[in-house]
């Protein structure tokens, strides 16, 4: 379990982050889409991106954490990134109706410092709500609401429960293998993988876990300085394996 220092640095950080976010948009660090090819320089945790292209706020298969967050220009990321989320989004949806993905921070729109978070910085990097299942089987989304730090001060425990809502390590699995296989077509592949160390035997447990293959090596199995048990952090990379 996360001990309570770290949940709470983990909800003062964002709830910062989110209160000097308008401030940083008000230093004209918000631009409009111009449609020109991305340019990613440097690595997540110290960059920049040229032509960033925000995530659609909503569309088939996945919605914002936050209209507010999408519009403060917290969701930009490199433009193959983007086609590759939307693409395997739309996927799982039409594989499994009803289900949709929560796109939680990406990264600015010329990348850089992104604050509260120690990476985002070169727009290969996503966060992604884990899917959750209700008591009865059917998809449910982690809420995403202001007095719950936009669903970052989510708790879940140590077996992916919260309430009678359940991790749905089977589908997050069948969207990690989406993500990949569309990646691969862009030129991209996924480098990294967070997740709260304790739910890796779990999702590679699931059916579709246990069809990961070489991509399981991408995810880190040990506790990083977020428990990351209501998202899901991936940092994609430029060049197919």
């Amino acid at each position: 379990m996360q001990r309570p220092h770290r949940r709470l640095a983990k909800r003062l950080a964002l709830a910062a982050g989110l209160l000097l976010a308008p401030v940083v948009v008000a230093h004209g660090r918000v631009w409009l889409d111009d449609g020109a090819p991305s340019e990613s320089v440097g690595s997540p945790g110290e960059g920049r991106l040229r032509h960033g292209h925000p995530i659609p706020p909503s569309g088939p298969g996945h919605v914002t954490y936050s209209y507010l967050g999408a519009s403060l220009g917290r969701q930009y990321v490199h433009g193959a990134v983007r086609d590759v989320l939307l693409e395997a989004f739309a996927a799982r949806a039409a594989e499994r109706p009803g289900r949709r993905f929560v796109v939680g921070e990406a990264g600015w729109p010329r990348g850089g410092p992104f604050w509260p978070h120690r990476s985002h910085e070169n727009g290969l990097s996503v966060d992604i709500f884990v899917p959750l299942r209700d008591s009865a089987g059917r998809p449910a989304d982690v809420p995403t609401y202001p007095w719950n730090q936009l669903g970052y001060g989510v708790e879940l425990d140590a077996a992916g429960r919260r309430g009678d809502l359940t991790l749905d390590f089977d589908d997050l699995a069948r969207l990690l293998s989406a993500l990949e296989e569309k990646a691969r077509s862009k030129r991209l592949r996924i480098q990294r993988i967070l997740i709260a160390p304790e739910y890796v035997p779990l999702l590679l447990a699931s059916p579709a876990g246990r069809e990961l293959g070489a991509l399981s090596r991408a995810i880190v199995r040990v506790p990083v300085w977020w428990r990351h048990d209501e998202h899901v952090h991936i940092d994609f990379a430029l060049g197919a394996r």
